[in-house]
């Protein structure tokens, strides 16, 4: 439901759009981030600093005191509990709702010798507001009452919301009504209404993902098995130039298993950036070319796509590329040559999607970071072949205790060795804004023939969060650093040629640095760019840091990534020092599920499916196992509407990013 559909004034309207609420179901949701428990505590027990709550009257005319541009105080004093309270009320300058004599109910913190710092005031009873009033993250115009307001106007549109949980859900599991579980998590009168709440709304967010999990799966479908001889790949991994770590082995022998067997192949291989996954896909390519099948490698750049369109070359691989950008005569070749099976194998980007792209029997789609495609894209994908065996790979290594739930019915090959002589990335945590401090190292690098990544979080400069954007980085160091240093912008609102030439440019060395925002996460392999700087770092997940500094690993001299914060966040500060002495990427995605949720692991926001506000992976595997069964019981029976609804609209907004 939209927001304008409630009555909402311009200015709360803008304030909500500004805080990225488009719906009165982002309003719902957007919940308290704590509660404070405000009680009409006597003074002999009031503790200095304390947050305190008091109802009194006005003992004293107001004194309005201008401390400069747009900032006042107002001094007054108030008769409560039989004592004589000096109050300070900072920005509040209308003197005239100060009068001597009235009663008032102030909220601030005691300072001791009978002072108050308030920080709010009404003219309302105490005893009316005692219990537990929700704090929320609000924009800096945003008032309290502003949110207050329009939440309870959102209240009163939540029977015209789809219940999402069928009722034989709620009452098995006793769970609030969804209007209940709104009311209760945004106004509740005690801690037991608040728990309630939280228990049903976790319920509900865990249902949801679990639904549209199982709902994008392929799942024990029947297929004829693949026959092929397994010693022509023994001998050609006998010789590779390089040795197969005993996890690559060990996965390849997991693939080739799947591809023997008479159900489709639904298998994820995962592992750190550089622990050689992709070497896994190209022998799974070349079995299913041995059992007389086509293969797909599907990458989510054309520049990735390229790499490996070159690295399956060398392997002696008759592989085909098929990307946008191909001369016309060489793109019609190719799609010519997989429509009579001429062409057994082929990588590409979402090229591979166009409908006039036709297999003659495609076996097999392996995909390369396979959350940066839209579950419609890959089904897409594999639609083009009759029980098609599916291979993903992620350089976003999720343990194994958490997998089932994230990725549903799915097989897990796991690399957690790396190939020898790959050095882990230094990581430093330095608590700036500024690469002043680590400036002269970045450069000295650079004059040795290193080069060095830049990201940020943002695009473009945002007043409001105070983040460091690329356009801004980028105009700095055009500014300031000597001309002989080639500085480059690199982000997402580029066209694909332009993000295409950059990186190639970066590749050749053309570039010594290389501004970027995270599109370079699943960027080419630069040997030569070992120095890497993350601005804003606590705007992070941990996984994706670690898959970013990833990038600084690819080469002989040792990786560096400096992490930059100013945040003065203690939890922040400390999961950014985690990066410093953690190296392996299954530990630090288990330390990332249990501080952040899977959102971040899973690019979740970006896909359209699902993410937890409330639900915790660490605290609710009892609730997330019930969902996994319930999931699978509305998808079967197929009779609950409005989840159903849901997840059909959820998977078809899961679209291709970049």
């Amino acid at each position: 439901m939209e927001l304008s559909e409630l009555k909402l004034t311009a200015r709360r309207f803008g304030l909500l759009t500004k805080m990225n609420i488009h719906t009165v179901e982002d309003l719902l949701k957007t919940y308290p981030f704590r509660y404070e428990d405000i009680q009409a505590i006597p003074f002999d027990k009031w503790e200095v600093n304390e947050m305190v709550a008091v109802e009194g009257l006005i003992a004293s005319k107001p004194t309005l005191i201008r401390l400069g541009k747009n900032r006042s105080m107002v001094k007054f004093r108030i008769i409560a509990w039989n004592e004589e309270i000096e109050v300070s009320l900072f920005n509040r300058p209308w003197i005239s709702q100060f009068q001597f004599g009235n009663p008032i109910t102030l909220f601030g913190h005691y300072q001791g010798n009978n002072k108050l710092v308030a920080s709010n005031y009404n003219l309302k009873p105490l005893r009316e507001q005692t219990g537990l009033k929700p704090v929320y993250s609000l924009s800096k115009a945003m008032k309290p009452s502003d949110m207050s307001a329009s939440i309870k106007a959102a209240l009163k549109k939540v029977d015209e919301i789809p219940d999402l949980i069928p009722q034989r859900y709620r009452e098995k599991y006793r769970l609030l009504s969804q209007k209940q579980a709104y009311e209760w998590i945004h106004f509740p009168r005690s801690f037991a209404q608040l728990h309630q709440a939280i228990r049903t709304l976790k319920y509900e967010e865990f249902l949801c993902f679990q639904c549209c999990v199982q709902g994008q799966q392929v799942q024990n479908i029947g297929k004829e098995a693949k026959v092929f001889d397994e010693s022509v790949i023994q001998e050609k991994i006998d010789s590779l130039p390089f040795p197969l770590t005993e996890d690559q082995n060990k996965a390849i022998q997991d693939v080739i298993r799947d591809l023997r067997s008479d159900t489709i192949m639904y298998r994820m291989v995962q592992g750190d950036v550089g622990s050689g996954k992709t070497v896994v896909g190209m022998f799974s390519i070349m079995a299913c070319d041995l059992a007389g099948y086509q293969s797909a490698f599907l990458a989510p750049t054309e520049i990735l796509a390229r790499q490996h369109y070159a690295t399956m070359q060398k392997l002696g691989l008759p592989i085909k590329l098929l990307v946008s950008s191909l001369p016309a005569k060489e793109k019609k070749e190719v799609l010519s040559g997989l429509e009579s099976g001429d062409v057994r194998m082929v990588v590409g980007t979402h090229a591979l999607f166009q409908e006039k792209v036709n297999f003659e029997n495609l076996g097999l789609v392996v995909t390369d970071e396979q959350q940066r495609f839209g579950v419609n894209q890959r089904r897409a994908l594999l639609e083009k072949g009759a029980n098609v065996d599916f291979l993903m790979m992620s350089a976003t290594p999720i343990p194994r205790t958490y997998a089932h739930f994230l990725y549903g019915d799915i097989r897990l090959s796991s690399i957690k060795t790396m190939p020898p002589g790959r050095k882990p990335v230094k990581t430093k945590y330095v608590p700036t804004s500024s690469m002043k401090p680590i400036l002269k190292e970045i450069l000295s690098g650079i004059d040795t023939g290193r080069q060095c990544y830049v990201v940020c979080p943002m695009i473009d400069e945002n007043l409001e969060t105070n983040l460091k954007s690329v356009t801004t980085v980028y105009e700095g160091m055009l500014k300031t650093l000597p001309s002989k240093y080639r500085v480059a912008l690199l982000h997402g609102r580029m066209k694909a040629e332009e993000k295409e030439e950059i990186m190639q440019r970066f590749a050749d060395h053309e570039i010594d640095l290389l501004v970027s925002t995270t599109v370079i996460e699943v960027g080419i392999d630069v040997p030569n760019a070992t120095m890497m700087v993350i601005y804003d770092a606590h705007r992070f997940g941990l996984s994706t840091l670690h898959q970013l500094r990833g990038r600084s690993a690819r080469g002989k001299e040792q990786g560096v990534c400096f992490l930059l914060s100013k945040t003065k966040d203690p939890e922040a500060i400390e999961r950014l020092k985690k990066l410093e002495s953690l190296n392996d990427g299954f530990a630090i995605s288990a330390y990332d599920l249990q501080s952040r949720g899977p959102g971040d692991l899973l690019g979740t926001r970006q896909s359209g499916l699902p993410t937890f506000i409330l639900g915790d992976f660490e605290k609710d595997p009892a609730i997330m196992e019930v969902c996994v069964q319930d999931a699978k019981e509305i998808l079967q029976a197929k009779v609950d509407k409005p989840m159903l609804d849901y997840v059909e609209r959820s998977i078809k907004n899961a679209r291709y990013f970049d």
